[in-house]
């Protein structure tokens, strides 16, 4: 078998530290311009992808101990757009990763025999694929105007602190105790099911009545 510095996977881990690196910085980039439009829970979730970004990142940088080695690769050099194109962009370069990327890398490194190798780069798939999902999704949120709105009853979370709203079809209705109006309703995001972040004996029904424009 190869020596691991002269492998080919050494080199494939190494380029997948450099895109991850990069993603995350990228996202970071992304989450203020999503800020900046107005949606405040799509640039939270930039900022969470980031962080999930940054841990792929070191796990790859921990199989080296030291040294230089050289490599070749071909990333974006794109510009900072609007927060639907982000997301695109964002979904098409995750589909590229996982799909003609890690899936190659990691069965380059089962033919090398570097097991541990094969296994970081299947799990770390596993999240890209989610990552091109979740990026999907909101933009096509975004089209729709889903984003603030749902066509079924869902929980809203007030993305501050842990504080939860109602469980509404949209958050620009407003429950009696919350201090955010409705010209506010982009720090609200769609949460988790309510009986998995909360014990219920303190979720209890709350009457919901609409602000008007001038509240």
């Amino acid at each position: 078998m190869v020596s691991f510095r002269e492998s080919q996977t050494a080199k494939n881990i190494l380029l997948s530290y450099s895109a991850e690196t990069q993603a995350r910085t990228r996202y970071d980039f992304y989450a203020t311009q999503a800020k900046d439009d107005g949606f405040i829970q799509i640039g939270k979730l930039f900022t969470e992808t980031a962080e999930q970004e940054y841990e792929h990142a070191l796990r790859f940088f921990k199989f080296f101990n030291g040294g230089k080695l050289s490599i070749s690769g071909t990333f974006p050099a794109g510009v900072i757009e609007d927060t639907h194109s982000n997301l695109l962009q964002s979904a098409e370069l995750e589909l590229y990763v996982h799909d003609e990327l890690y899936a190659v890398f990691a069965k380059t490194a089962e033919e090398e025999g570097f097991a541990r190798a094969a296994d970081t780069f299947h799990a770390i798939n596993v999240a890209e694929k989610s990552h091109e999902i979740m990026f999907t999704e909101l933009a096509d949120n975004l089209v729709t105007g889903r984003v603030f709105k749902r066509d079924t009853v869902v929980t809203w979370k007030l993305r501050m602190g842990s504080r939860f709203g109602c469980a509404l079809t949209n958050p620009h209705l407003k429950a009696p105790g919350c201090t955010y109006s409705a010209r506010c309703s982009n720090v609200f995001s769609p949460a988790m099911p309510v009986s998995i972040l909360l014990p219920r004996r303190y979720w209890k029904p709350c009457n919901v009545t609409r602000l008007s424009d001038g509240q």
